[in-house]
Protein backbone atom coordinates (compact mmCIF):
# COMPACT_ATOMS: atom_id res chain seq x y z
CA UNK A 1 0.00 0.00 0.00
CA UNK A 2 1.25 3.57 -0.92
CA UNK A 3 1.70 6.05 1.88
CA UNK A 4 -1.00 8.17 0.18
CA UNK A 5 -3.57 5.64 0.56
CA UNK A 6 -2.69 4.85 3.97
CA UNK A 7 -2.92 8.71 5.25
CA UNK A 8 -6.36 9.38 3.04
CA UNK A 9 -8.10 5.87 4.39
CA UNK A 10 -6.72 6.76 8.14
CA UNK A 11 -8.04 10.49 7.62
CA UNK A 12 -11.52 9.00 6.44
CA UNK A 13 -11.87 6.35 9.28
CA UNK A 14 -11.44 9.39 11.78
CA UNK A 15 -14.73 10.74 12.93
CA UNK A 16 -13.21 14.31 14.28
CA UNK A 17 -12.14 14.60 10.23
CA UNK A 18 -14.88 13.69 8.75
CA UNK A 19 -16.91 15.54 10.96
CA UNK A 20 -15.29 18.20 9.54
CA UNK A 21 -14.51 18.12 5.64
CA UNK A 22 -16.52 15.01 4.59
CA UNK A 23 -14.48 12.55 2.49
CA UNK A 24 -13.17 15.99 0.95
CA UNK A 25 -9.41 15.05 0.82
CA UNK A 26 -7.69 15.49 -1.89
CA UNK A 27 -3.80 15.15 -3.11
CA UNK A 28 -2.18 18.23 -5.35
CA UNK A 29 -4.95 20.34 -5.64
CA UNK A 30 -9.01 19.89 -4.94
CA UNK A 31 -11.36 20.03 -7.40
CA UNK A 32 -13.01 23.03 -9.21
CA UNK A 33 -16.32 24.21 -7.12
CA UNK A 34 -15.76 22.17 -4.84
CA UNK A 35 -17.57 22.01 -1.34
CA UNK A 36 -16.05 23.61 1.50
CA UNK A 37 -14.57 22.90 4.04
CA UNK A 38 -11.35 20.41 2.85
CA UNK A 39 -8.10 19.59 3.10
CA UNK A 40 -5.19 19.15 0.53
CA UNK A 41 -2.12 16.88 0.62
CA UNK A 42 0.96 17.23 -0.93
CA UNK A 43 3.90 15.12 -0.45
CA UNK A 44 7.18 17.74 -0.38
CA UNK A 45 9.69 15.36 0.11
CA UNK A 46 10.61 11.28 0.04
CA UNK A 47 14.33 10.62 1.27
CA UNK A 48 15.56 7.35 1.16
CA UNK A 49 17.04 6.10 4.33
CA UNK A 50 20.06 3.72 3.28
CA UNK A 51 22.70 1.96 5.89
CA UNK A 52 25.81 0.96 4.96
CA UNK A 53 24.33 -2.80 4.47
CA UNK A 54 22.20 -1.10 1.58
CA UNK A 55 18.35 0.52 1.83
CA UNK A 56 17.14 0.00 5.42
CA UNK A 57 13.49 -0.30 4.22
CA UNK A 58 12.27 2.50 6.28
CA UNK A 59 11.10 5.63 4.66
CA UNK A 60 10.35 9.59 5.92
CA UNK A 61 8.71 12.06 3.79
CA UNK A 62 7.48 15.06 4.53
CA UNK A 63 3.85 16.18 3.56
CA UNK A 64 1.82 19.19 3.72
CA UNK A 65 -1.57 19.44 4.77
CA UNK A 66 -3.71 22.10 3.51
CA UNK A 67 -6.93 22.86 5.51
CA UNK A 68 -9.48 25.40 3.85
CA UNK A 69 -11.85 26.81 4.93
CA UNK A 70 -14.46 29.71 4.47
CA UNK A 71 -13.42 31.18 7.96
CA UNK A 72 -10.20 31.32 10.07
CA UNK A 73 -11.48 30.02 12.86
CA UNK A 74 -12.89 26.96 11.46
CA UNK A 75 -9.45 26.55 8.89
CA UNK A 76 -7.82 25.92 12.40
CA UNK A 77 -10.50 23.61 13.73
CA UNK A 78 -9.61 21.29 10.82
CA UNK A 79 -5.62 21.55 11.48
CA UNK A 80 -6.19 20.53 15.49
CA UNK A 81 -8.32 17.83 13.90
CA UNK A 82 -5.23 16.66 11.92
CA UNK A 83 -3.24 17.16 14.78
CA UNK A 84 -5.40 15.26 17.17
CA UNK A 85 -5.24 12.12 14.28
CA UNK A 86 -2.07 12.05 13.84
CA UNK A 87 0.43 13.46 16.35
CA UNK A 88 1.43 9.76 18.61
CA UNK A 89 -0.22 7.76 16.13
CA UNK A 90 1.86 4.43 16.34
CA UNK A 91 0.01 2.06 14.53
CA UNK A 92 -0.58 0.26 11.05
CA UNK A 93 -2.31 3.38 9.24
CA UNK A 94 -4.92 2.05 6.23
CA UNK A 95 -6.58 -1.24 7.46
CA UNK A 96 -5.41 -4.61 6.27
CA UNK A 97 -2.23 -4.68 4.03
CA UNK A 98 -1.86 -0.71 5.79
CA UNK A 99 1.77 0.48 6.70
CA UNK A 100 3.11 0.09 10.21
CA UNK A 101 3.76 4.13 11.39
CA UNK A 102 6.06 4.94 13.83
CA UNK A 103 5.21 8.34 15.31
CA UNK A 104 4.53 10.88 12.95
CA UNK A 105 5.77 14.50 13.90
CA UNK A 106 4.79 17.88 13.02
CA UNK A 107 7.28 19.67 11.59
CA UNK A 108 5.78 23.37 11.08
CA UNK A 109 2.58 25.12 11.02
CA UNK A 110 1.14 28.22 9.50
CA UNK A 111 -1.77 30.27 8.85
CA UNK A 112 -2.31 32.15 4.88
CA UNK A 113 -5.05 33.63 3.21
CA UNK A 114 -5.72 32.37 -0.59
CA UNK A 115 -6.93 35.48 -2.22
CA UNK A 116 -7.84 33.72 -5.55
CA UNK A 117 -9.35 31.08 -4.15
CA UNK A 118 -10.89 33.59 -1.00
CA UNK A 119 -10.80 30.86 1.80
CA UNK A 120 -8.41 30.59 4.92
CA UNK A 121 -5.63 27.78 5.16
CA UNK A 122 -3.93 26.33 7.92
CA UNK A 123 -0.62 24.73 6.27
CA UNK A 124 0.70 21.55 8.77
CA UNK A 125 3.92 19.91 7.69
CA UNK A 126 4.33 16.43 8.85
CA UNK A 127 7.14 13.74 8.79
CA UNK A 128 5.85 10.39 8.61
CA UNK A 129 8.12 7.56 8.98
CA UNK A 130 7.24 3.93 8.36
CA UNK A 131 8.14 0.76 6.79
CA UNK A 132 8.04 -0.16 3.58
Amino acid sequence: MLIEQALTTELIATTGITSLVGKRIYYLQAPQNVTKPYIVIEKLDSPEISTHDGPSGLASPRFSFSAYAATYSEAKTISAALKTALDGYNSTMGGTGGLAIDIPQRDDEWDNYDVELKLYEVISEYTIWYKE
